[in-house]
């Protein structure tokens, strides 16, 4: 099956692409900047706010892993807006114009925003989207469900902590210089998942071939304050001590 992934040279991005390699797909990478070098991916210069560098990446396309994004919960509504939204939506229009039926989606469990509730949240939990990010993730997977052509699922992963995260590299080097502080008593409880995860993830919701699906996927649960000392033991310093309110 030939794929395409959008932000294939992204954080998550890299990871899915592995995946989809080591599991016999034709890989293709729509990227603003080209520089995912590999015998087995063809890459795509393009931006997904620029539809005119677009159409080649789409060409013999089977299915569109859609992740490039900005992913950022703060700059401007209207940066933001342009490229979550109405990126989301070249894409799609894109997917049309080239006969793809079929699109994963990276949304983010921030479309549930922050509930102030020990009850679970699962796939169906109400959406109340507090920034403009979580916002705007929940407005491209209504983009995406008014393309009834298009065959789509839905990923939402929450915290996705690893090799090649900015906020990995934040966290640690905090951690280590000793300038890590917990919010409250630490307690509160945090949903994290590993790239690796959400790529098969991604892979796994493509093969399984059920129109419509929406996945929340986590690889564990924990407190802050567990995370934290967790991460601290693994690096051989010590945990944080100080709390802010």
């Amino acid at each position: 099956m030939n794929v395409l992934v959008t932000g294939g040279s992204g954080f998550i991005g890299r990871y899915l692409v592995d995946e989809l390699v080591e599991n016999g797909y034709k890989v293709s990478v729509l990227t603003r900047q080209p520089s995912l070098k590999t015998k087995d991916v063809r890459v795509f210069q393009g931006d997904i706010v620029k539809p005119e560098t677009l159409s080649p990446a789409f060409k013999d396309v089977d299915a569109v892993f859609h992740n490039a994004a900005y992913a950022m919960d703060w700059g401007k509504k209207s940066l933001i807006y342009r490229v979550n939204v109405e990126g989301t939506r070249n894409v799609a229009e894109l997917c049309r114009e080239n006969g793809v039926k079929r699109i994963v989606y990276t949304s983010s469990a921030g479309v549930y925003g922050f509930p102030n509730t020990d009850e679970w949240i699962d796939e169906g939990s109400s959406k109340k989207p507090l920034n403009a990010y979580q916002k705007s993730k929940l407005e491209a997977e209504k983009v995406l469900r008014q393309y009834d052509d298009l065959h789509v699922s839905v990923i939402r992963p929450p915290l996705v902590f690893g090799a090649g995260a900015k906020a990995t590299t934040i966290v640690l080097s905090r951690l280590e210089q000793g300038k890590m502080m917990y919010i409250g008593r630490g307690d509160n409880k945090i949903s994290i998942v590993h790239p690796a995860d959400v790529a098969q993830c991604f892979r796994l919701a493509l093969e399984r071939d059920e129109e419509g699906e929406e996945f929340n996927v986590v690889s564990f649960i924990t407190t802050i304050k567990e995370f934290f000392e967790r991460l601290a033991a693994e690096m051989d310093v010590k945990p944080p001590e100080k709390h802010v309110p």
